[in-house]
């Protein structure tokens, strides 16, 4: 008997023309999946600023200003590093506030953080290769793995309350 399955199939990504992957920024061949990226980032933020967000939008903005931070430290776009740290100062206190009172809400001032975070997101990903992409994917996924560097909301809570 055939042992089943217990994840879904999910195909790697073929390029369809690897030189752009190396050498190309990801509007080229990417660019279908850079726009279902920020319909995504802007949609959960648009819902968290309408007081309708979700826990996973907040997730998927986390993801994304970690990974602007990290381009950062790689060098790349390192002149956004400032709106990308307010961004994520202003997303932690975000989540504070989910833990605390388990609803989405922002202030004027870190929405407007956030927004700006996102738009260093957004420009880093139409200017920069798919293979950087990709590092810095994989540093932020081994940063949380290894709680390298990284700040957990309910530790921060857990501080502020001693």
């Amino acid at each position: 008997m055939k042992k089943r399955r217990n994840k879904p199939y999910r195909p790697k990504y073929v390029a369809r023309n690897v030189l752009t992957t190396i050498f190309g920024g990801m509007s080229g061949d990417h660019i279908e999946h850079l726009r279902l990226i920020q319909i995504r980032s802007h949609k959960a933020l648009a819902d968290m600023a309408q007081g309708a967000g979700t826990r996973e939008g907040w997730d998927l903005l986390v993801g994304a200003i970690n990974m602007a931070n990290v381009m950062c430290e790689q060098k790349i776009g390192n002149e956004f590093r400032e709106q990308t740290i307010a961004a994520r100062d202003a997303l932690l206190e975000v989540g504070k506030r989910i833990l605390k009172i388990d609803r989405v809400i922002l202030k004027g001032d870190e929405l407007s953080a956030i927004r700006e975070g996102l738009a260093c997101h957004d420009a880093k990903l139409e200017n920069v290769r798919a293979i950087d992409v990709e590092r810095a994917c994989r540093e932020v996924d081994r940063r949380v793995r290894h709680n390298i560097n990284s700040t957990s909301v309910v530790r921060e809570l857990a501080r502020e309350a001693a």
